[in-house]
């Protein structure tokens, strides 16, 4: 080999080398540049402070507008907010969960989010959280405002009224005396006064009756009970049922309610119209009202907004089945339970709540054929989000109707908004806790079993779940995260 191909032996010997040089500098940087993009993204992720020492590539225009680094957890403040907030709660629920009943379902939402989860979509024996269900469609049909009208009618001559006078019932479930609220265990409110009919007599100048007094319940159908339903419950529990029912169908005094509750409404106002100075010649009974008489006087309901409350506070098992009756009066004409029922349905249809695992048998809950899922339940009560007429219409623990002596020592005392529910064998509860002023925890719990109406099965998991959305906090919140 002479010189010149040393020479070119060793010349490609060097570039050689150089390449290979090059090769592994270039891979050594890529790696130390994708082991440190590793790290830098770890730490991003676990040191929020980590971000301070980092400085941004942009104009000094772009800088000055910036007043936290890109990368810094507080740039998301609503998901910082949620995860220092539901912290505590989601570990609270979890421990909840696992008390539960296996005939069980337990749904807690907030700010958009399902905290917990449990047998959402099985079928379960609500009691009366169907209230829940006639409360709603009822708002939605009816609308916040309707009012309920009872009319008497007849022909006025100087200060007497001709003939019979009919009272025409217009499915007011919670027309009374002034004194039978205080007879009842739960006494009724927002309620319209029978009295106020006889005010409207005498400010006329009528001072007799030349007949009876015959209440007229031809708006509804005559069935006065859900077939199904047990014995022990009918005529105590509610009904029997009408358009025209004055202190729940009781006549005052007499311990057992007419099977007419129109006979029982004619009997009350017989009484109040002559214990007051006005004169009645017949005896009361029941009948239709001819087409060509005028309307003598007239009182109206408070809103149906107030109604919805006095059910769903007391858990008014009345004001329950006269609301689905009047429903399908309102739709269809026909004022049957049926009909109401088949409203019921439709409606949550149309906001898209599934019918499948449910059944519907009373708007009260007292049928054991009722039906709910939690999943259900949860569904309507977001569309009230706890400031609507059924929301501000729940009993209040500690304090009001029948959470009036259930969770006064808990958290969620004088805050927690829930409608109840109770047959043996089953307990419900659902409904909103307010952490803000425009903000609430909204919850559905169902409980079903051999034990589940006992105090020792229900009372430790409702104290436990008032106490975790009762301490649960509406701070630190997104807008305290916020960058400055």
């Amino acid at each position: 080999m002479n010189q010149h191909d040393d020479s070119n032996s060793i010349q490609r010997a060097r570039k050689k080398v150089k390449v290979g040089s090059a090769r592994v500098v270039s891979s050594l940087l890529a790696s130390v540049t994708l082991v440190g993009a590793v790290s830098l993204g770890v730490s991003w992720k676990l040191v929020d402070g980590i971000a301070q020492s980092v400085t941004p590539i942009a104009s000094s225009t772009e800088l000055k507008s910036i007043s936290a680094p890109i990368i810094n957890a507080r740039r998301n403040p609503q998901t910082l907010s949620q995860d220092v907030r539901f912290r505590s709660l989601r570990s609270q629920l979890t421990a909840l969960g696992k008390r539960l009943p296996t005939d069980s379902c337990l749904i807690v939402d907030i700010e958009g989010k399902r905290l917990t989860s449990i047998n959402v979509d099985v079928p379960l024996l609500p009691a009366s959280n169907m209230k829940l269900v006639v409360a709603m469609v009822a708002l939605d049909v009816l609308t916040p405002e309707f009012v309920f009208s009872t009319s008497l009618v007849g022909k006025v001559n100087g200060d007497a009224i001709e003939g019979d006078a009919y009272l025409i019932g217009g499915g007011d479930p919670l027309l009374v005396t002034g004194n039978y609220p205080s007879t009842e265990p739960y006494p009724t409110f927002n309620f319209t006064r029978l009295e106020n009919l006889f005010d409207a007599l005498r400010s006329q100048g009528i001072a007799q009756l030349r007949g009876a007094i015959v209440g007229d319940e031809s708006r509804y159908d005559a069935e006065r009970f859900s077939p199904s339903l047990g014995l022990g419950i009918k005529g105590t529990e509610v009904g029997p049922l009408g358009a025209l029912m004055v202190n729940d169908g009781a006549i005052t005094g007499n311990p057992i309610k007419p099977d007419n509750p129109a006979l029982g409404a004619a009997t009350e106002l017989t009484n109040t119209l002559q214990n007051n100075g006005i004169s009645v010649s017949g005896a009361p009974k029941v009948g239709s009202a001819p087409k060509d008489l005028s309307v003598i006087a007239k009182i109206d309901s408070m809103p149906l907004r107030d109604i919805v409350a006095e059910m769903l506070t007391n858990s008014d098992n009345n004001t329950a089945e006269l609301l689905v009756k009047e429903l399908g009066f309102a739709t269809t004409g026909v004022g049957s339970r049926e009909a109401g029922l088949e409203v019921m349905k439709a409606k949550l249809v149309e906001w898209g709540i599934p019918l499948d695992a449910l059944a519907f048998v009373d708007g009260s809950g007292l049928d054991r054929g009722n039906r709910l899922t939690c999943s259900a339940l949860s569904a309507l009560l977001a569309r009230d989000g706890g400031f609507g007429p059924a929301g501000l219409g729940l009993a209040i623990a500690g304090q009001t109707g029948t959470l009036r002596d259930v969770l006064g020592d808990s958290l969620g005392a004088g805050k927690l908004r829930g409608k109840t529910g109770t047959l043996t064998g089953a307990k419900s509860l659902s409904g909103f806790v307010p952490y803000a002023a425009d903000q609430a925890s909204s919850f559905s719990l169902i409980i079903n079993g051999a034990n589940a109406s006992n105090q020792t099965t229900y009372r430790p998991i409702w104290n436990a779940l008032s106490d975790a959305l009762g301490g649960f906090s509406g701070s630190p919140s997104a807008s305290e995260l916020a960058p400055k």
